[in-house]
């Protein structure tokens, strides 16, 4: 295990490329990179449509916590109308640095809103709110059916969560 990484973070720039590989996996369009266009090669082009093929091959498998999630999902909702599964098709950060690159725009080390600022540092994504009001009091929503609600949350119906879900 590389101890060191911490100390050297990875190259934006090849960040970018590998976020767009990924993306390209997936069958998605990628982000240009600085002044240029996101393409591939051909060489890239074939490694991802095998990629693509082993993915189809493999869409019925599932990690064990999967299939755990999903076992649960299938029996909490057993009574509604929603689907019961997680999309198979999932962005994985595979290597170190890649949520701090997605976490803002790929041409911007800090964002600005009226509530929030946000810049991305070198071992991380700082988040500065404009207010900190310190209370969770009624403004976290927990689905019914299972354990007791407590007072300061709001209680919503399984299928609030199903339709969020799908």
């Amino acid at each position: 295990m590389n101890r060191s990484i911490g100390l050297n973070p990875p190259n934006p720039t090849d960040l970018h490329r590998h976020i767009n590989l990924k993306l390209a996996e997936m069958g998605m369009t990628g982000v240009p990179l600085s002044g240029g266009a996101a393409t591939l090669d051909s060489l890239l082009e074939s490694f991802i449509a095998h990629g693509r093929e082993k993915d189809r091959l493999l869409a019925r498998y599932a990690s064990p916590v999967d299939r755990r999630i999903n076992n649960f999902l299938h029996d909490y909702l057993s009574d509604t109308s929603v689907p019961r599964e997680l999309p198979r098709n999932s962005f994985v950060l595979d290597q170190y640095g890649l949520a701090r690159m997605l976490s803002l725009p790929p041409d911007k080390d800090e964002v600005a809103s009226p509530m929030l600022r946000s810049y991305r540092l070198r071992n991380g994504i700082l988040h500065n709110p404009k207010s900190d009001r310190r209370t969770t009091a009624g403004i976290f929503h927990v689905t019914e059916g299972g354990l007791p609600i407590p007072d300061d949350k709001k209680g919503v119906p399984k299928a609030v969560f199903g339709d969020l879900l799908a």
